[in-house]
């Protein structure tokens, strides 16, 4: 005995009924999820409110995807260098600070004037300390 189902074409197979909502070309299937303070809330909700969206989440793929967005990106090297060239600052302060506290002294142990020939040697070797930061 051959029996067909009732609904099935010449295959025999049964035909699959359309019904339900037609599907989409293209369904929106990911999703994010983002968690806001009360404040941020308030701000969030008011432009919301302010741009005539008829949803949130409409709203926020517009935010999102239609303005530009600045990323920025941190560069580790960088930072080593810019702590490197700060320490160098805080020498040279440490060295001018120095530098005075030698001067004084000197001229309360020495007198003026062979403070003054003592402090030309350490002039020469200072100039050459700050042209070797021009260098960097």
């Amino acid at each position: 005995m051959n029996m067909k189902h009732v609904n099935a074409g010449e295959s025999g197979e049964k035909e699959k009924r359309k019904r339900g909502r037609k599907l989409k070309s293209n369904p929106q299937i990911n999703r994010y999820m983002i968690r806001l303070s009360e404040k941020d809330n308030e701000l969030f909700l008011s432009l919301y409110r302010q741009s005539g969206k008829r949803s949130i989440s409409a709203f926020m793929a517009d935010c999102v995807l239609n303005r530009n967005l600045k990323v920025v990106v941190i560069d580790k090297s960088l930072i080593d260098f810019v702590m490197l060239l700060s320490s160098f600052f805080v020498q040279f302060r440490a060295i001018k600070t120095n530098y005075n506290q030698v001067f004084h002294a000197s001229i309360r142990n020495f007198g003026e004037q062979k403070a003054c020939s003592m402090m030309k040697i350490v002039e020469e070797s200072t100039r050459e300390f700050a042209l070797s930061k021009l260098e960097i």
